[in-house]
């Protein structure tokens, strides 16, 4: 009996606890939401921290990372490649430590730590969906050469927090896709009349050169 008056009591205050959070205007974090169901990945170093990272995040929202377009094909249970499915390719993801200054006696004095993220995102029938977009991070640290480990250390943790920042910018940009984004606009009457037209065009310049040539002989 003192049993059920207890969990009767916990499942009231937690019950109190829940509403006045609600009242407030609290609400507890969600994972966002993709307008995509499979993503690829290409481009990565095989051992890229960043990589692993990126595609955990991902993930988290309930997209799947694939290693294909056939992986997805077969995912979406489609005969061609579902335009919920889209390809972030890498174009540089490095991360380097630069001396900028040193004593007069050549000593290191500080050092920058500097991440480098550079990517696309393709639709999947391979048209360009986000053109080419730089992200760069860099923080700079005191050096001292008789601390070198704990300096190491400090420029690893570094750097995973720029990889972090990193990520969180690409996931923010993932979820800024709208769904009417997925699929390749397409072209203007005006545009389509003056693809059709170039091949005409190119054939009539080259009909009177040769013309023009014979009259010359």
């Amino acid at each position: 009996m003192r049993q059920a008056l207890r969990r009767l009591t916990l499942f009231c205050a937690s019950a109190l606890l829940l509403a006045g959070v609600a009242a407030c205007g609290f609400q507890l974090r969600t994972a966002p939401q993709m307008s995509f169901k499979t993503i690829q990945l290409t481009g990565f170093a095989s051992n890229s921290q960043l990589a692993a990272e990126l595609a955990r995040a991902i993930e988290s929202t309930g997209v799947s990372v694939v290693d294909s377009t056939l992986e997805a094909t077969q995912s979406a249970s489609s005969a061609t490649v579902p335009t919920t499915h889209i390809v972030l390719e890498v174009l540089r993801d490095t991360r380097e430590e630069v001396v900028p200054t040193t004593t007069a006696y050549g000593q290191v004095r500080d050092m920058v730590a500097r991440t480098r993220f550079f990517y696309r995102i393709l639709r999947s029938d391979g048209s360009e969906l986000i053109p080419p977009t730089k992200l760069e991070l860099a923080n700079a640290l005191t050096y001292n050469e008789k601390d070198a480990l704990a300096k190491s250390n400090e420029f690893e943790a570094l750097h995973r927090a720029m990889q972090t920042d990193i990520v969180n910018q690409v996931i923010r940009r993932l979820v800024a896709i709208k769904p009417t984004q997925l699929v390749a606009p397409a072209a203007s009457p005006e545009s389509a009349a003056s693809s059709a037209s170039a091949p005409m065009a190119a054939a009539s310049a080259a009909t009177a050169a040769s013309a023009a040539s014979a009259t010359t002989r």
